[in-house]
């Protein structure tokens, strides 16, 4: 069983949480290959592919939206999981719904799941450009990221991949 966990990020906050789900899904003894979206070359002797995109904006970044339409045809053959990581709020209505171009894709793809966690965001991280539009718009710094939800959906991928049947979280809009 070889699974591809490719993710766009801007910051690492979703690079980190691809780096945990890919972890959990070597525990279960599931072979990862870690991959930027733009070194995707090839979706060969693949079993299944992970795709993870930070979102700013309410969209994903373009390089996930990218590989997503460049290998559609071929990813929607194969078992596909799309996870998106922005949000930043306590709120739990914060990250219940992906972006329309999250949705779309995942539809696109054929995604088995599409979820979404919250951010992290750290001002010292942010050119100062970013910085004045954060407090501006008094966007909350802290790490907003549900370690417990991810690996849960990291299980669930795993379950799913080796030969269970995916049981979908009744928020899981590619449900």
């Amino acid at each position: 069983m070889k699974v591809l966990i490719t993710v766009a990020s801007k910051h690492g906050s979703t690079l980190e949480l691809g780096r945990a789900i890919a972890e959990a899904l070597v525990k279960r003894g599931i072979a990862v290959s870690f991959l930027r979206p733009e070194k995707v070359t090839s979706l060969e002797g693949l079993d299944a592919v992970v795709l993870g995109s930070a979102v700013y904006s309410n969209k994903m970044l373009p390089t996930m939206t990218a590989l997503g339409y460049r290998w559609g045809d071929r990813l929607s053959a194969l078992p596909v999981y799309l996870f998106c990581s922005g949000p930043l709020s306590a709120n739990p209505q914060a990250v219940a719904q992906l972006p329309l171009d999250a949705r779309i894709l995942a539809r696109h793809i054929g995604a088995r799941s599409a979820k979404l966690f919250g951010g992290r965001l750290r001002m010292g991280e942010l050119r100062p450009a970013e910085r004045a539009l954060m407090r501006m718009g008094g966007i909350p710094h802290g790490d907003y990221r549900d370690w417990g939800a991810a690996l849960r959906w990291a299980g669930q991928i795993a379950d799913d991949a080796l030969g269970g049947v995916w049981a979908a979280a009744p928020e899981d809009p590619a449900a």
